[in-house]
């Protein structure tokens, strides 16, 4: 791997003495610790709300996360088109949490975004490439590649299974690695990137099991006068409540913003709410029909389709007759699930959670009812799941399918399943009733599409 240095100007004799005298007369710097006169805020432009894991949840963690320690402002944008605008020259540092990959629209204007964020770093200014976002802007990999230092390659393994495992300091004496050492970190190991390429620094590294080299973790790539640092940690929640991590991530946007690093490590914020409007993947009505018109030919004489939901693309429909199908969780796209020419569009497009939820209401007390679903584990992420049925209450409650294997594609080219199950008659009774899509093992549980077929008089397929 080829690497090279990046340094930082040695501090003058005054400077030196003058940190000693502080040294001596004050208390040691903590991550909460008030800001010093002296020192200059930096303005953060958090990027996100384009397909992205889970956006809604990891964003507004980030941010609060940041905002904790006192030099730091955040700003969280869900729009990734303020790229395409001079607003963001205001900023010192972008941190980039979104994937707009080749399966979703481009930006009002990739040349010019891409442009605006070269302009960016040749102002010596900083950028933070996010997990995923190592694949931003898809469509414009070798530009990317020139700016960023390493980019998401989709013909290479996509990351180990969701484990826990040790990331390895290489550069403990890197302002950045402040405070830090090796330390294991629950999340996702990328190998979905070349190890070879252009100059990188890297500063810590983890051993695939997949594929039996050390990839990193965390490095940083020169562009211009500017700098960007890229980690390729960061799936979910769980990850950010890594202190060693927050402490990466803190001491990543400091320094890119040239400003002085604590000694101490950071504190790991609470919980953020997370971001609940909308969805970004729109629904394409031609794919939707077509859909819908096949599930209707499987059905049995005197069964009619009453309500059916893409779950990563409509957060809920209800039939003419009244029964309704709501979805709970984040909306993700498989990358590259779209090629499968063997399988259905929708079926790439998931809702995730731990667990991902449905919410069934209008149900005609009388008429007897199968929910069916449909899941898919297309980048192999070894889930394992288990549904249930319950009251809205909770009080109620029934297994309907035990710990199931998801069907695989990446490395064995499963396609998806789907499975049914009969609503308990007193779930029906009451009117509505919940479906958990339970998580046992993996890093989330998933859920393709749902539908709603009903056995007595003949009803319409919602538009």
């Amino acid at each position: 791997m080829t690497t090279s240095s990046i340094h930082v100007r040695p501090p003058c004799l005054w400077s030196f003495l003058f940190a000693v005298l502080v040294a001596v007369c004050s208390v040691p710097c903590t991550a909460d610790a008030p800001m010093a006169a002296s020192q200059q805020r930096v303005k953060v432009l958090l990027i996100t709300g384009i397909e992205y894991h889970n956006w809604r949840e990891t964003a507004p963690q980030i941010a609060k996360q940041l905002s904790s320690f006192p030099v730091i402002d955040v700003r969280l944008e869900t729009n990734f088109n303020i790229l395409c605008s001079d607003e963001i020259f205001d900023y010192d540092v972008l941190f980039f949490n979104f994937w707009n990959s080749r399966d979703d629209s481009p930006s009002l204007d990739d040349n010019l975004a891409l442009s605006n964020i070269e302009a960016f770093l040749d102002r010596g200014k900083g950028i933070v490439i996010y997990h995923l976002a190592i694949g931003v802007f898809e469509t414009h990999r070798d530009r990317v590649e020139k700016i960023i230092g390493r980019v998401y390659d989709r013909s290479l393994p996509g990351h180990d299974p969701f484990r826990e495992f040790q990331v390895e300091v290489v550069r403990p004496d890197h302002p950045i690695m402040t405070s830090i050492r090796d330390f294991t970190i629950r999340d996702e190991l990328y190998t979905c990137f070349a190890l070879e390429g252009r100059p990188i620094e890297v500063l810590a590294q983890a051993k695939s099991i997949n594929v039996g080299k050390s990839f990193p973790m965390a490095y940083l790539h020169r562009y211009g006068t500017g700098h960007v640092f890229t980690t390729v940690l960061g799936h979910d929640l769980q990850a950010l409540e890594s202190q060693e991590f927050v402490t990466l991530l803190r001491n990543a946007v400091l320094w890119l913003g040239h400003q002085p690093i604590p000694a101490d490590m950071a504190k790991v914020a609470s919980r953020a709410k997370p971001i609940i409007d909308g969805r970004y993947y729109p629904v394409v009505p031609s794919e939707r029909d077509a859909r819908v018109r096949q599930i209707a030919q499987t059905l049995q004489p005197g069964e009619q389709l009453v309500v059916y939901v893409d779950c990563g693309r409509e957060w809920d429909k209800t039939a003419a007759t009244g029964e309704a199908i709501s979805v709970e969780g984040d909306a993700y796209l498989f990358p590259g699930s779209r090629d499968v020419f063997e399988s259905e569009p929708a079926l790439g497009y998931v809702v995730s959670g731990t667990p991902a939820r449905l919410q069934i209401d209008g149900l005609r007390p009388g008429t007897k009812y199968q929910l069916a679903i449909s899941w898919w584990d297309y980048d192999n992420g070894e889930r394992i799941q288990s549904v249930r049925l319950q009251s809205k209450d909770g009080a109620r409650s029934f297994s309907v399918l035990g710990p199931t294997a998801l069907p695989a594609y990446l490395g064995k080219a499963e396609l998806a399943q789907t499975h049914t199950f009969e609503l308990p008659d007193e779930l029906v009774e009451a009117g509505s009733c919940d479906c958990l899509i339970e998580l046992v093992r993996g890093p989330n549980a998933v859920i393709s599409e749902a539908w709603l077929v009903g056995a007595s008089a003949p009803r319409q397929a919602n538009e």
